[in-house]
Order: C-alpha cells, then structure tokens, then sequence
C-alpha cells in the first residue's frame, strides 16, 4: 500500500501527487496542515525528522524528500514509465529535477514575501511574530523578518524573483526542442515543473511567460488540461489555501517587473 503524508498547496506534495497520478497508481494518505504545525507532531518526525512534506511510506518502507519518492515511484511501478529509455534524455530529465530542486528554497522565499506575508499582515502581531519565531537560525530567522517587513523589496526576495525568471527562461528555451521539457512525452521533468509554475501564477507572476515566453505559456496550459491536474492541485484548493494565496496580482507583477532583468 501506498500512504502519503503531504500538504494542500506545497509544491513538494504537489509534485509526488502528479507522479501518483500520472502513473495511474491507487494510494491513501493524511493531508497535514502545515499552518498549524501538524508536520512537527513527535509522530510524524519519526518518519520525517526534516519535518516537511512529502513523506511516503509504502509497505512499511519509509521513503522522504519529493524528487527521491518520484524517481522511487517511476522505478517501482515501471508500467507507466515516467523516464526515457534514452541514457542521454534520462540525464536531461534528472537535470531538470536538479534545477527544481534548486529552485525551491527561492520559491518558499517569494512565497512568503508576497503571500504568506498578506495573510499574517491580516491577522494578529502575535501569529506572524510565532510565524517568524519557528525559524531557529538567527541568521535565517533575521532574513526572513525582512521579508515579512518589506516584502519583495527584501534582498532575498528580490534575488528570488530573478531566479524564477532564469527558471522560465531555461523553460522556454527547451521547449523550442519538444513539445515537453525532454522529448516528446511526459516525463517526471514536467511533473516536478508544474508545481513551480502553477505557483507563481497563484502568485500574480504569470508576466514571467505571458506575451513574453509564449512557449512556456502553451506547456502551461497544456498540463493544466491534463487529467491528473485537477485531482493532483486544484482538488486541494481550499478556504484556507484561497486566503493564503489571496494576492492583488497587479501590484504584485507590477512591483515585481522593477526588478527583473528585462526592465
């Protein structure tokens, strides 16, 4: 059996439910809710002692960290490949999975600074300083106080907002090759992909591809289209997520556009 500890809107959980999807596999799980700390539970950090999610267990085996379960997944249930049979594509796709994960502390970064800060900015002092206070490193915890004050002005968040767009740019340049980001199928390169577009266009920051990376913008609507889109992400969208991610994208891109390379 098949048992998923994930979250609504993590893009780590999103990219594993893909490849469950994808891969047409029947699994169960626990959504844990992240806000509130449940992936912090002793039980849980037995299984995970990073206290993120995803983590799968399947038949007792305890498998953490999203592109590892993806890879495990592909090579266990190998009916529905999610790999070329190519050696140099296979090398392509892993890249690509190398980049994502690259990617992902600078979405966590721009993230916060243009949504999770609008949420706690609408609730108490109290819950954005705990929010602050989670974080143990006090350099860590000193950069993302900045953030939390000024937003995408914020130095790591200004750096994050370049990173994603090198991101899409590298995007965009792949799939002037293929119809997908290696070849001509589906690979786990698009599923690890997905999660990072679709959040920043939650984000307001759909300029990064949108009359600019028109190729991007095609791939993009294609792998909303696909099937496993809606139980695998918008399935997961709930009254919380849509407060969490309440954003005036206007502004946001507005703002965001200030400092960006192109500009």
């Amino acid at each position: 059996m098949l048992y998923l500890y994930h979250g609504t809107t993590s893009v780590c959980a999103i990219k594993v439910r893909l490849t469950l999807e994808a891969k047409a596999l029947p699994w169960e799980g626990e959504v844990l809710w992240l806000q509130r700390g449940d992936q912090y539970r002793p039980e849980y950090l037995k299984l995970n002692p990073n206290g993120v999610v995803p983590t799968l267990v399947h038949d007792g085996k305890v498998i953490i960290e999203s592109t590892l379960i993806m890879e495990y997944l592909d090579e266990t249930f190998p009916e529905i490949p999610l790999m070329p049979s190519d050696p140099y594509a296979r090398s392509q796709v892993r890249l690509w999975l190398k980049r994502v994960d690259e990617l992902h502390v600078h979405c966590g970064t721009i993230t916060t600074a243009v949504a999770f800060r609008r949420y706690f900015m609408r609730q108490s002092p109290d819950g954005r300083d705990a929010y602050v206070a989670r974080t143990l490193d006090p350099v860590k915890r000193e950069r993302l106080q900045k953030i939390m004050d000024i937003g995408l002005a914020a130095p790591d968040a200004m750096d994050a907002a370049r990173r994603f767009d090198t991101f899409v740019g590298v995007m965009e340049s792949a799939l002037a090759q293929s119809d997908y980001l290696v070849g001509s199928c589906f690979t786990l390169a698009d599923a690890a992909a997905i999660p990072y577009v679709n959040r920043a266009d939650m984000l307001g920051l759909a300029g990064l591809w949108e009359s600019r990376r028109p190729r991007v913008a095609d791939w993009y609507a294609r792998m909303r289209e696909r099937p496993i889109f809606k139980p695998a992400i918008t399935a997961y969208w709930d009254d919380d997520a849509r407060q969490r991610f309440d954003v005036p994208r206007e502004e946001v891109w507005a703002e965001c556009k200030n400092i960006l390379p192109f500009q």
